[in-house]
């Protein structure tokens, strides 16, 4: 008996083949994203710049499915699977944390059906790193991984989503996780730069357009990242709207509000106002006394064919036109702009990957007065990783040969940095009250800094359809400031589940 267990364990690990359709949720990793078959669809029902995306397509193929257990039925099956964060680098400078590694190992599951997606990523890890990971607090190896005592922070990665779509109009998604609006690498309007956080995501389908509800509840930990007791709640809730104009067109406009769930006056919570799915939130966060934080934003993109597109972002905080049209550097003029190219096929040359990206965003944008107002959670940005008061030039060229693929990412950035008395509009969760003055604030002021950061990356799949890999990584980051001159280069071999994103590349 024990025998013939472990006999269909092993059958199960190599492989299984099923022949219905399902649901499933693309995960956001970057590598996954230089697929055209699911970002590039050249056709008016795809909705690029709403991710993760949610695709009903073909269940494993015979030899693709390399798993521990594995189930099937009739309408549904499910999988378990492994998940893993290795890494081991050297460094040519002296690292504070020790030999830069990561160690995590965990598991996955999926339960999918004609309807219904639920997938399950535990994988707690532990890093001593010397990548900057938290620009926003000018810290270096702050990581999620690490940042925390070991049994309240080794699982705040982790993701547990639920989907299921009734209808081809309504899909329902909920859990512990991650959104993202937008086509370029970087996101102005909202990444997945921070920790998954609880939501609640309606979309709603209908003709060339996709409507989106997005609700989320995320922490303030401001006064003291390393203690967790003194963590605040605040929530978000968003309306996107995308609609493919024409077939290679298309219009999206995003508002979002953000509000704390405690002051000193009242237990608010979840505010009941915010959950009406098509009112404007500025008239109800007037009505509420205008206490709240809210931001308006844009994305454009033009596709010439199903390999080339241009994209633009808009994200608005705050503005005055006749304070623009002044020249003043009025501080509450606080917006950000993208511009972007990218190919999937980039010189007619299959497999080749090309993209290039522009960002700028001004001081004070996503600030509020309080820190549970601003717009981050768990002290990162929920849009770009720098924050805020920047420049941002970057390239991605990547190209898969056979089983490798080969990717090599610059990122040049200007950016300036708070002191530890004023707000020079960097740092999301500053104050805004903290600033110098009303007038003459430009971008990149304050501590200025220049980096250039390089990193490229050799990857080849162990187990691909569960998106194992093992990769060669060297990343170089140099820093320029009036004071000083930083050279870090660091060279490590890892085995890494593509699931997420982890940037360190600013």
């Amino acid at each position: 008996m024990v025998q013939k267990i472990n006999s269909l364990l092993i059958l199960a690990f190599i492989g299984v083949t099923f022949g219905f359709s399902q649901l499933q949720i693309d995960p956001l990793n970057y590598s996954n994203r230089m697929n055209n078959e699911i970002y590039g669809e050249y056709k008016t029902t795809n909705h690029s710049s709403i991710l993760p995306i949610i695709t009903t397509a073909p269940s494993f193929e015979k030899g693709k499915g390399y798993l521990i257990a594995s189930n099937k039925s009739k309408n549904t099956h499910f999988i378990f699977y492994p998940l893993a964060d290795l890494s081991l680098g050297i460094q040519n400078e002296q690292n504070p944390y020790g030999i830069p590694f990561d160690a995590g190992l965990g598991l996955g599951m999926d339960i999918s059906a004609n309807k219904l997606f639920f997938t399950a990523k535990i994988l707690p890890y532990f890093t001593n790193s010397g990548f900057v990971r938290d620009s926003i607090q000018t810290t270096a190896g702050f990581d999620p991984g690490g940042s925390r005592s070991i049994d309240k922070n080794l699982f705040l990665q982790n993701e547990v989503t639920l989907a299921y779509r009734p209808n081809k109009f309504f899909t329902f998604i909920g859990g512990n996780g991650r959104n993202f609006f937008g086509e370029g690498y970087r996101s102005l309007i909202l990444s997945d730069n921070a920790v998954p956080n609880p939501f609640f995501k309606i979309e709603t389908s209908f003709a060339n357009v996709k409507y989106v509800n997005l609700y989320q509840m995320w922490k303030d930990n401001t006064v003291d990242p390393s203690n967790h007791s003194l963590d605040q709640n605040k929530f978000a809730a968003m309306h996107y709207i995308s609609w493919n104009i024409t077939r290679e067109f298309n219009v999206s406009i995003f508002e979002t509000v953000v509000w704390q769930a405690n002051d000193t006056l009242i237990n608010r919570g979840f505010d009941p106002n915010y959950l009406n799915p098509i009112v404007f939130y500025r008239p109800v966060e007037y009505g509420n006394g205008s206490a709240d934080n809210v931001l308006l934003g844009a994305n454009m993109s033009f596709k010439f064919d199903n390999y080339n597109s241009i994209y633009t972002q808009l994200i608005l905080d705050d503005f005055l036109l006749s304070e623009i049209r002044a020249r003043s550097r009025w501080w509450a003029n606080k917006y950000g702009f993208q511009f972007g190219f990218k190919s999937y096929q980039f010189l007619n040359k299959k497999d080749l990957f090309f993209q290039t990206e522009f960002n700028l965003v001004r001081p004070f944008t996503y600030s509020h007065k309080h820190s549970s107002q601003s717009y981050g959670h768990l002290n990162a940005s929920v849009a770009h990783p720098i924050g805020a008061n920047f420049i941002e030039i970057l390239n991605i060229v990547s190209y898969k040969k056979n089983n490798f693929r080969i990717t090599n990412k610059i990122v040049y950035s200007e950016y300036g940095v708070d002191s530890s008395a004023t707000s020079y509009g960097q740092n999301v969760f500053a104050s805004y009250s903290n600033r110098d003055g009303d007038y003459d604030h430009y971008i990149m002021q304050g501590d200025k800094k220049n980096v250039i950061n390089e990193t490229v990356m050799i990857e080849y799949p162990i187990m691909e359809r569960i998106n194992l890999y093992l990769n060669l990584t060297y990343n170089l980051r140099a820093e320029f400031t009036p004071r000083h001159t930083q050279h870090i280069h660091t060279l490590s071999v890892g085995l890494r589940s593509r699931i997420w994103n982890r940037y360190t590349d600013f």
